[in-house]
């Protein structure tokens, strides 16, 4: 990376993360400018900035990050900006590339992480050896190559590109197959029986049989594309050939992927396609050439995912499928099956087994990709909600059973909720002096200790945000009680985790009671999310805003329902951002037989606990 000084732009709407790259990002060599995506002139603020350095996290304000990539590579003036695309899902990671994302940083992330992706951002440019016999068709390619910003080195045939390799850095090879020579199968075998050139090939040929696919893939080569006419070229095949480049180049330079695959396909150049796609995106592999020595291998191994063609000799796909759901072993492995059968009855029968996903022959390896990533993500989505499901109490579970017996329609009720707001001060700066992975430790800690404390008062775990939670009571009185002491309950709970975590870790608190909308809000494209809404939760969020470190503040309409069994100190009626009249509030100083109250809500926690399983089941019937 060279000494000029490097301007960054933060577009991740959210201070915890923009703090987390500030701090990691050496300031001497990074000018950073953190901005707002509900800006009017956010945009314009970007050119502004004349960023060398884009960081875009997927979900923002008022849009998703994608479109933003998308607006970023079609300004003149940032074609050449860097762009790095945050996201907790590595879903995003494959449309990312595909919306021309210079990188990709999975949340959290490390120092190590960041720069890892950033270093070779600056680096010298990535050098492209296209070799073809047709100057013409290296002529339509290579501007397009050099507009990625690839210094492109371009070679006759063959025995001229060996050359090339053997005095030159090469980091990727764009090579035709029909050549004098030296052919590209060749070229490409002689590359594998050096050790040391492990350089990414690509092969680009108007070959299409499955003969020379397959010869391709047998030689050692990385990818294959068949090009087509030079309009053709241009309009389809130029786009692809740039993401697949992008695709091998970051296999090359990542650690990998922790999810191992179990490929079962008796025709070989299927096979290859899919094992080489699934490599290049960073995944473990490994194959079977029919369902008996699939079984075999899943008797011995661990898979997190098993693609099975149907019709095969000795144990076919169906019968393959059957085994593995009969097994306890195997109950929740995900499977996709591919298959040329496409009628309705045959749909049935494989949908019967239990099978995550099927796709029809003819495909392309990029849509398997797609399944691929769709399958793991709802897999791992559905761990999660099962590990999370202790956090889940009634209320929800029901609304989630009525949904799902209700079809897809939004759910949206009026309710009178005590919400609860809590948030640490300082955070940020706290997080400034920690690396990356000791935050990350931390807020667990920290959520898993507060939430314990919520948990016994039968809270609702609304949501994480950043480093603060959100949480709501029902019924009234006694809930709007249970608030208090919960939050009395937090308070105690700190010197405990200021031993345990060597920081000292201060809390605010504010509290407010009213009606909010319950529903499910979000996009029907992307995310929903199961919330309140309303101005009621503005006024409990302002209200933890204004509240003394280690202070609980309610609002007027909390104290009054509860107003005989605390002791409170009044405060000037407070103007809050948002909200049209002043709020009455009150600093909790005392709470009358709070620990006979929290040692019955122990003994009804524990003759009254939830049945897990009966939560696992209602998720089980919806997702």
């Amino acid at each position: 990376m060279d000494n000029h000084i490097i301007n960054a732009v933060l577009l991740t709407d959210s201070s915890t993360i923009d703090g987390l790259i500030s701090s990691l990002l050496d300031s001497d060599r990074f000018k950073i400018k953190a901005i707002h995506s509900s800006e009017d002139d956010y945009f314009q603020k970007i050119l502004d900035c004349h960023p060398d350095l884009i960081f875009i996290r997927a979900m923002l304000s008022n849009m998703d990050g994608l479109s933003v990539c998308d607006r970023i590579r079609s300004h003149p003036s940032l074609s050449q900006a860097r762009l790095i695309f945050i996201s907790s899902n590595t879903v995003n990671r494959e449309h990312a590339i595909d919306h021309r994302a210079n990188k990709f940083l999975q949340l959290p992330f490390s120092r190590q992480d960041l720069n890892q992706v950033i270093s070779p951002l600056f680096e010298q440019n990535t050098q492209l050896l296209l070799v073809d016999d047709s100057k013409t068709c290296r002529r339509l390619i290579k501007p397009f190559l050099e507009q990625e910003g690839y210094d492109v080195i371009e070679a006759d045939n063959g025995e001229q590109a060996l050359k090339l390799i053997r005095s030159k850095k090469v980091d990727v090879i764009v090579s035709d197959v029909e050549m004098p020579v030296l052919d590209g199968i060749t070229l490409c075998r002689i590359i594998r029986q050096q050790d040391h050139l492990s350089t990414p090939v690509l092969l680009l040929s108007s070959q299409q049989t499955d003969k020379a696919i397959l010869s391709g893939f047998s030689a050692g080569a990385d990818d294959y594309i068949i090009k087509s006419d030079h309009s053709a070229t241009r309009k389809v095949v130029v786009p692809e050939l740039l993401s697949r480049i992008e695709r091998l180049l970051i296999s090359r330079n990542s650690q990998g992927r922790p999810e191992r695959i179990l490929v079962v396909e008796d025709s070989a150049t299927m096979l290859y396609q899919l094992k080489n796609s699934l490599k290049i995106q960073g995944f473990q592999v490994d194959i079977a050439e029919d369902g008996q020595s699939a079984w075999k291998k899943l008797n011995i191994n661990q898979y997190d995912l098993v693609i099975t063609d149907y019709d095969m000799p000795y144990v076919d796909g169906l019968e393959l499928c059957t085994r593995i759901r009969q097994s306890n072993r195997f109950e929740n492995l995900p499977i996709i099956i591919e298959t040329s059968k496409d009628s309705k009855a045959d749909q049935v029968k494989i949908r019967s087994i239990g099978i995550q996903a099927f796709i029809t022959k003819p495909f392309s390896p990029d849509r398997m990709i797609a399944e691929v990533e769709r399958v793991l993500a709802e897999t791992r989505l559905k761990h999660n909600q099962n590990a999370m499901s202790q956090y889940l109490p009634d209320s929800t579970v029901t609304h989630i059973s009525d949904k799902n017996k209700n079809g897809n329609g939004p759910i949206a009720e009026d309710k009178f909720r005590t919400l609860l707001f809590l948030d640490i001060v300082q955070f940020t700066h706290m997080s400034s002096h920690l690396a990356s992975r000791d935050v990350v430790v931390f807020l667990n800690a920290f959520f898993d200790r507060m939430v314990e404390e919520l948990m016994h008062f039968d809270a609702t775990i609304e949501k994480f945000i950043g480093d603060g939670i959100f949480a709501s009571f029902d019924l009234q009185e006694e809930g709007a009680f249970r608030s208090v002491c919960a939050a009395a309950a937090m308070l105690k709970a700190l010197p405990e985790l200021r031993k345990m975590t060597g920081l000292d870790v201060h809390i605010r608190i504010g509290i407010h009671s009213g009606h909010v909308i319950s529903g499910d809000i979000g996009s029907r494209h992307s995310r929903r999310d199961f919330t309140l809404i309303g101005e009621n939760v503005n006024i409990a969020a302002r209200l933890e805003h204004l509240a003394k470190h280690d202070g609980i503040l309610i609002s007027h309409a909390t104290y009054k329902m509860i107003k005989e069994r605390i002791t409170v100190i009044p405060t000037p009626p407070l103007k809050l951002k948002g909200i049209k009249e002043p709020v009455q509030a009150y600093l909790v100083k005392s709470i009358k037989s709070y620990h006979s109250f929290s040692r019955q809500m122990e003994q009804k926690s524990l003759s009254g606990k939830q049945s897990k399983n009966s939560i696992e089941k209602v998720f089980n019937s919806h997702f």
